[in-house]
Parts: structure tokens; C-alpha cells; sequence
């Protein structure tokens, strides 16, 4: 082989093992294992309710339903970096030593509007219901760290 077509077929095997499976927002469930879930439930009055959904391979989706800025599905594509951060964050947080529901105990008032949110690793997964009572102050920055995730300036519309 000449020099010429090595530099090709190193250049064409470069391009190939680059390529990604492009996220599909139409079936979230062919993005791989589902990593991340959080979901705001409704109150009484004028509470944001939503769902985020962070899958294997960086698909974000954000399902805003009521008294958010914008409704409808929107998305973004998190990079590797960033997907590794959002673990960390939980695997470091002590997340999967947190009880599975706050108050632990105690009734909450009716009103409030609960924050349920789901993260899993390789080797185990956990659901933590919050009812926004009494709330350990770790439980409420994992909270508002995937709030963050959504920036309105970089989501696509999903076009379901």
C-alpha cells in the first residue's frame, strides 16, 4: 500500500469510530438505559409541573405540562462531560443512603407539590419522593442541579 491510501483508510476508520447513534425523541426508550428522571407535581396553586428525562447516551428531554414558562416537549443532547458530572453528583451526594421519602414521618400539608425524582448507576437505582417538607438541604441541590440541565436558549422542540 502507498502512503496515500493508508492515510485514507486511517482518515475513513477515524470518521467511522467518531459516529454516534443520533438520540431519537420520539422513542426515548431506544437512547438507552434511563439514567436520570425528575418529575414536579402539581399544587393547589400556580406550581411548575414537568418532567426530565436524562437517558444513556445525553439525550435530555424536558415535558413541560403547566405553569412553566413554555409547555410542550423540548430537548438537548448533553455531552459526555456533562453526563459524567450529573453522576458524580449523585454517586457523591450519598444519594442512595438518603430514606426513600421526605418528611420521613410526619404528614405534609395538602398543598405542596412533591418532587419525585429517580437516578440510577450500574449497580443500583433508587426513587426519592420528595414532598417539599422538610427537606435535607443535599436532597434539594441534587434537585435544582438537574433543574439547571434545561436552558431554554439550547432546547429544541421534540415535533412529536
Amino acid at each position: 500500500m502507498n502512503r496515500a491510501t493508508c492515510l485514507l483508510l486511517l482518515l475513513l476508520t477515524t470518521i467511522a469510530s467518531c459516529t454516534t447513534t443520533k438520540p431519537d425523541v420520539k422513542h426515548p426508550e431506544k437512547n438507552g438505559r434511563l439514567i436520570l428522571s425528575m418529575e414536579r407535581t402539581p399544587c393547589y396553586g400556580r406550581c411548575p409541573v414537568y418532567t426530565i428525562n436524562l437517558y444513556e447516551n445525553g439525550l435530555l428531554i424536558y415535558n413541560a405540562k403547566q405553569f412553566t414558562d413554555t409547555s410542550g416537549c423540548f430537548y438537548r443532547v448533553l455531552s459526555k462531560y456533562e453526563i459524567t458530572e450529573v453522576k458524580d453528583r449523585f454517586n457523591n451526594s450519598g444519594f442512595f443512603k438518603m430514606s426513600n421519602q421526605y418528611p420521613e414521618d410526619k404528614k405534609t400539608p395538602t398543598d405542596l407539590p412533591s418532587c419525585i425524582l429517580f437516578f440510577s448507576n450500574e449497580d443500583q437505582q433508587k426513587t426519592i419522593i420528595d414532598k417539599r417538607w422538610q427537606t435535607p438541604e443535599t436532597l434539594t441541590a441534587l434537585e435544582k442541579s438537574v433543574d439547571s440541565l434545561v436552558n431554554s436558549k439550547i432546547l429544541q422542540f421534540c415535533d412529536k
